[in-house]
């Protein structure tokens, strides 16, 4: 009787050659090896330039860790063949890199445009390439929504490849009903990592004004921590438009700390392990 094969998973990786996209690409490489992915990087630009130091030494680490990378030499349409790629792929992971540059290939603006549409996570980075120890300890804000146990699931991943610590975050509602939605949240998310042996730690702030979102910040500075997962907005409320969405903020503070941006959407992309 054949043994089946373990069907290998697969990161996208968007490059510029910049100092940006050395960056995405040096992040993708770390995510690549604690997934023991393949890494596919594609061009934002049809020409041949000189590889950055960023990128030849992401390429070494993997090459020496015998992890397969498939390097296009032409970019891909955004707009028309992304989405289908990743798809046809089954890509488990998007990276780019972000900046508040208007003339960089992704703004902020249009890098939560291509995020808004994926049905995978989408690790969005400054141009600072990854600390020593990143993604070992990894911040989790939960709140009331539903999709918030999507968090949790991608959050539990890198304990279960990475032995990463997670800690989770949240503060106490004054509302009776989404008290008791985020209580669901977190049983939910604690009952599924103990069941899954995974390393986390349960931060309930009593006092905060701030929104959770906005505080997982200042706590993975406090903490050490090198990765925040986030939700992104599906429905807005009065507050998002009026000052815009947590994403919307989020995404500035990138070049400080990478974020994982999830979609509110029940097609998630999910790994089968």
């Amino acid at each position: 009787m054949e043994i089946e094969e373990k069907k290998r998973l697969r990161l996208l990786v968007l490059t510029d050659y910049t100092a940006y996209g050395d960056a995405a690409v040096s992040h993708a490489a770390a995510m690549s090896l604690i997934f023991h992915a393949e890494l596919i990087i594609f061009p934002l630009i049809d020409k041949e330039i000189p590889y950055g130091e960023g990128f030849t030494n992401a390429l070494k680490v993997l090459h020496n860790q015998q992890l397969p990378v498939i390097h296009y030499s032409r970019g891909l349409n955004l707009k028309k063949e992304l989405y289908s790629f990743i798809e046809e792929h089954e890509i488990m992971m998007l990276i780019l890199s972000a900046s508040h540059r208007r003339k960089s290939f992704f703004s902020y603006r249009s890098a939560l445009r291509l995020i808004k549409k994926m049905r995978v996570p989408v690790l969005v980075v400054g141009k600072t390439l990854p600390k020593e120890n990143a993604y070992q300890k990894i911040v989790l804000p939960l709140d009331y929504l539903i999709y918030a146990k999507e968090k949790s699931l991608w959050a539990a991943y890198f304990s279960r490849f990475y032995n990463s610590c997670i800690y989770i975050l949240f503060k106490k509602y004054k509302d009776e009903y989404l008290r008791y939605k985020l209580h669901e949240n977190v049983s939910y998310t604690e009952q599924l990592y103990k069941n899954l042996s995974v390393k986390y730690h349960l931060c309930d702030i009593v006092t905060l004004s701030d929104n959770i979102d906005d505080y997982a910040r200042k706590f993975a500075r406090q903490t050490g921590a090198t990765l925040i997962v986030s939700m992104t907005t599906k429905y807005l409320e009065i507050g998002d438009i009026l000052w815009g969405t947590k994403e919307k903020k989020t995404i500035r503070q990138v070049d400080e700390i990478p974020y994982l941006y999830i979609n509110q959407r029940d097609d998630l992309y999910v790994i089968c392990t």
